[in-house]
């Protein structure tokens, strides 16, 4: 009994000569699993937080606002950030329509916000949707600099702003592929022509104009749920690491390549995006979901996990 009181004392004496970066570091190696596991069994979210603002295609000035996912009480300081973008064929869809992954994650320890973006306001035509997809590319940054701002100055929510992934389902997953790979204008020009281009300039180029500027932007990987990317081409070795699910029978958003929900626009979905980006060094996983259609990853028991320890792997 005297040694384990014993033992105790010098416990406790070892605790409080720490500093509150040493505590974390200790709570940390108790628990490995952090990130990898479900350790919190609550979690708080703030709703309808605004990150910016923009014009939409049609012409009116529109208010973006993310819902934001975080572990109840957890102290932790330079957590890893995740951005969504739901789905919607740009036409429709919220950010609740990520409430499920997004619990899902903030339980592990992530701080997560699930957007909404600007959506088509006018007649859809193909140039209609490449315009809108590049618009939602510029509002999904604005979002993830509306946290590397908070971590170089507020720190509200104590984020590693080297820490950030981004991701989406169909459409908010387009946002996402073409945000990571899209970096030129030679890409631009391929997606649209030269007008394509001046169109993007004319918005503030690819960082857009949509709140945060002169914040960082520079995302780690990217989740790519049932999406495509313009040219599996514009995928670099330097370029964020992937992470991809997608039903084989996707007759929306193609799983090789094929034309994106009937608007005559020809892109390559994950079958493609995969092993072109392991074949020039990218770390790319693929989770292949035999005769799935469109919506699989609604019904996939396992994606969740494997999203998860994805995202893990990369904080090594």
């Amino acid at each position: 009994m005297i040694r384990k009181i014993f033992l105790l004392s010098i416990s406790l004496m070892t605790l409080l000569s720490c500093t509150e970066s040493e505590i974390n570091y200790i709570n940390q190696a108790e628990n490995q699993q952090r990130y990898d596991s479900q350790i919190f069994e609550t979690i708080t979210i703030s709703k309808d937080v605004r990150y910016g603002a923009n014009v939409t295609l049609g012409g009116a000035t529109t208010g973006l606002s993310m819902d934001i996912y975080q572990p109840a009480n957890d102290t932790e300081i330079n957590k890893p950030l995740v951005v969504l973008a739901h789905g919607g064929s740009y036409l429709s869809g919220d950010k609740s329509d990520f409430t499920e992954l997004a619990t899902f994650l903030a339980k592990a320890g992530y701080v997560v916000a699930s957007i909404n973006y600007r959506l088509l306001d006018i007649t859809p035509t193909q140039l209609a949707f490449k315009q809108v997809a590049i618009n939602s590319v510029a509002d999904m940054k604005a979002a993830v600099r509306y946290f590397t701002k908070d971590a170089a100055t507020n720190n509200v929510y104590r984020i590693d702003a080297s820490k950030v992934f981004i991701g989406g389902y169909s459409a908010g997953a387009i946002t996402a592929l073409h945000y990571a790979y899209v970096h030129t204008n030679t890409e631009l020009t391929s997606i649209g022509g030269s007008s394509f281009v001046d169109y993007v300039n004319s918005k503030g180029g690819l960082e857009g104009m949509s709140g945060n500027e002169s914040f960082p932007s520079v995302v780690k990987a990217v989740i790519n749920i049932s999406g495509a990317l313009f040219s599996s081409s514009f995928i670099n070795s330097n370029e964020p690491n992937l992470y991809s699910t997608h039903g084989t029978d996707d007759a929306v958003v193609p799983y090789l390549q094929g034309d994106v929900n009937h608007t005559g626009i020809i892109a390559d979905g994950s079958g493609i995006l995969h092993p072109y980006a392991t074949s020039i060094g990218l770390s790319s996983e693929l989770n292949t979901i035999q005769n799935g259609k469109h919506d699989a990853f609604l019904s996939c028991t396992s994606c969740l996990v494997e999203i998860r320890t994805f995202l893990y792997s990369q904080l090594q």
